[in-house]
C-alpha cells in the first residue's frame, strides 16, 4: 500500500513553521521590544476616576501599580479590569447596591448578591437608564474609591504573583510559550540586574518583529541567490492554508443586544477582544472592540449601556470619522486569497487589532484577532518542537 505523499501546501506550511521556530529561538525580548514602548506607573491609592483618565489620555492598554510599602511594582490594571469595574459599579448604582464594602453595609450586600447569585445582566435585565442622582453617585464613587480599596472590596488579587514576567535576554520562543500557557496578551519585561521594569511586550510586538525580520531574511536570501523555491514561497503562503483554524472564529452578536450585555459577554463568556455585530439577517454591521469602551468613559455616556449595540456602533463610526486619515486607512477585512504576510500586516495596522472575512452575502465567515494568529503560530511551533 502506497503512503500518501504530503502536498506542496503541507510542505510549505511545515517549512514555514520550522523557519519561524528557528527565528524565534535566535531572537530575544530585547530585539523586539518597541523603542516607543510606554509604561504607565501609578500609585495604588489613585482613584478609579484618575486611573480611567490615564487610559483615555495616554491610549495605553494597561498601567502598573507602585506599592510604596515594598518599594516595588505590585500589580497591573488592564483594559479588561477597567470594563469589569465600570460594569460592576454601574450595576450596583442602578440597583442601589453600595460600591464600597464596609461593616455597615456588608450584610446587606451579601444578602442582595445571594439573591442574585451574580451581577450578570443574564440574571437581571438592565434596560433602565440612570437617574441624575444615580449618575452623580456613580461619578462620585469613581472619584472616591481607590484602585486598592476597590480590589480589596471585591476580593480580587492585584499583586505581584499576578504579573507574568520575562527578562530582556530571554528568547522569544520561550516567551511565546508563556503567552499561550498563561493565556495572556502582554508580559512585563524585567532587567536582570536591577529587577526594574524595562517595558511591556505584547503579542502584536512579536508579530510586528516577525514581519520585519522575515522580510529582511527573505530579501537577503533572494539577493544572495541562496534560497530554494520552497523557502521563497513560504513568504507567499496564503491564508487558505490556515482556513480550518480561521473558520472556527465566528464570534457574532445581534445588533439589538444591550451594550451592557455585549461587553459582559465579550469579557466573561467569549473572553475576546473583538466581536462582530450583525443585523437580523445575520449581515455584518461592524466590529466592536474592548477599547471602544473608552468612548463611554471619555464622554461619560453611561446611559449607552442600556442602549443597543447597533446604536453604539453608529456612535463609534461617527467618532472614527473625526480622525479622517485613520478612518481612510482603516482596514477591517481580509480574504483567504491573501498571503499570510499581507494579513499580518493589515492586522497590525487595524485600529482594533482584528480583521473580518465576509462571504458574498456579507455574512461573517471568520473574525481574526492578533491572539488567534499568534496561537496558530505558537501551537504549530510546539508541534515542531515535540517532533524534534
Amino acid at each position: 500500500m502506497k503512503r500518501c505523499q504530503p502536498s506542496k501546501e503541507d510542505l510549505l506550511k511545515e517549512e514555514y513553521v520550522k523557519t519561524l521556530t528557528y527565528f524565534l529561538r535566535d531572537s530575544s525580548v530585547y530585539d523586539c521590544l518597541s523603542i516607543n514602548n510606554q509604561v504607565s506607573v501609578v500609585d495604588m491609592t489613585l482613584s478609579l476616576f484618575d486611573t480611567f483618565k490615564i487610559f483615555i489620555d495616554s491610549h495605553v492598554d494597561e498601567v502598573l501599580f507602585w506599592n510604596q510599602e515594598i518599594a516595588n511594582y505590585d500589580g497591573v490594571f488592564t483594559s479588561t479590569d477597567l470594563i469589569k469595574t465600570v460594569l460592576k459599579c454601574y450595576y450596583n448604582v442602578l440597583y442601589e447596591i453600595p460600591n464600597i464594602w464596609t461593616t455597615n453595609n456588608i450584610a446587606t450586600i451579601i444578602e442582595m448578591e445571594n439573591e442574585d447569585e451574580s451581577y450578570s445582566p443574564i440574571k437581571r435585565t438592565i434596560y433602565g437608564q440612570l437617574t441624575i442622582d444615580q449618575f452623580n453617585q456613580l461619578l462620585q464613587d469613581f472619584k472616591n474609591i481607590s484602585v486598592k480599596v476597590w480590589f480589596n472590596s471585591i476580593g480580587e488579587n492585584l499583586h505581584q504573583n499576578c504579573l507574568v514576567k520575562a527578562e530582556l535576554d530571554e528568547n522569544l520562543n520561550d516567551v511565546c510559550q508563556k503567552f499561550i500557557t498563561e493565556n495572556i496578551t502582554r508580559i512585563i519585561v524585567i532587567e536582570k540586574e536591577s529587577k526594574m521594569v524595562a517595558g511591556i511586550i505584547q503579542q502584536k510586538d512579536i508579530l510586528s518583529f516577525l514581519v520585519k525580520g522575515f522580510s529582511q531574511y527573505f530579501a537577503l536570501k533572494k539577493h544572495q541567490n541562496k534560497t530554494t523555491t520552497i523557502h521563497y514561497e513560504q513568504h507567499e503562503l496564503q491564508m487558505e492554508y490556515f482556513k480550518d483554524e480561521a473558520t472556527n472564529q465566528q464570534y457574532i452578536l445581534p445588533g439589538d443586544i444591550p451594550v451592557y450585555d455585549l461587553f459582559y459577554k465579550l469579557i466573561y463568556i467569549y473572553k475576546r477582544n473583538t466581536i462582530a455585530i450583525v443585523d437580523k439577517k445575520k449581515k455584518y454591521l461592524g466590529l466592536i472592540d474592548r477599547r471602544d469602551f473608552l468612548f463611554i468613559l471619555k464622554y461619560q455616556m453611561f446611559d449607552i449601556l442600556a442602549s443597543t449595540a447597533e446604536k453604539f456602533l453608529s456612535l463609534i463610526k461617527t467618532e472614527d470619522r473625526k480622525y479622517l486619515a485613520c478612518y481612510i486607512r482603516n482596514k477591517q477585512q481580509f480574504t483567504f486569497n491573501q498571503t499570510l504576510k499581507q494579513v499580518v500586516e493589515n492586522l497590525l495596522l487595524s485600529p482594533r487589532g482584528s480583521l473580518v472575512c465576509l462571504d458574498n452575502e456579507e455574512r461573517v465567515v471568520s473574525i481574526f484577532q492578533i491572539s488567534d494568529l499568534f496561537k496558530i503560530f505558537v501551537t504549530d511551533n510546539q508541534n515542531i518542537e515535540n517532533s524534534e
